[in-house]
């Protein structure tokens, strides 16, 4: 599995200029079931191999569809932020 972390980093960096953590993790999470690691834990690694290459990270799991919106919350579970739908965009004075 590090060897998978690793060369997914290293293929994100060069492919996007950036790291997205989140997605980069699950990815790898789930080409990896049978290790039977937890999100969390694979999040690390990626974390520790963007920032052993020096590459620019974040953590955007909305970028690809994997947060959950407002109305998929779980009870006691906190809802996804949801983003305004602006109309019109605001004037700069």
């Amino acid at each position: 599995m590090r060897d998978d972390v690793s060369s997914t980093v290293c293929t994100a960096f060069k492919t996007a200029g950036i790291v997205n953590v989140t997605v980069v993790a699950e990815r790898i999470r789930v080409r990896n079931l049978a290790e039977n690691v937890a999100l969390e834990d694979v999040e690390h690694l990626v974390l520790q191999a963007a920032q052993l290459i020096g590459a620019a990270i974040e953590f955007d799991a909305l970028s690809n569809g994997l947060a959950l919106s407002g109305n998929d919350a779980v009870d006691g579970d906190e809802p996804a932020i949801d983003t305004p739908a602006f109309s019109q965009p605001a004037p700069i004075q």
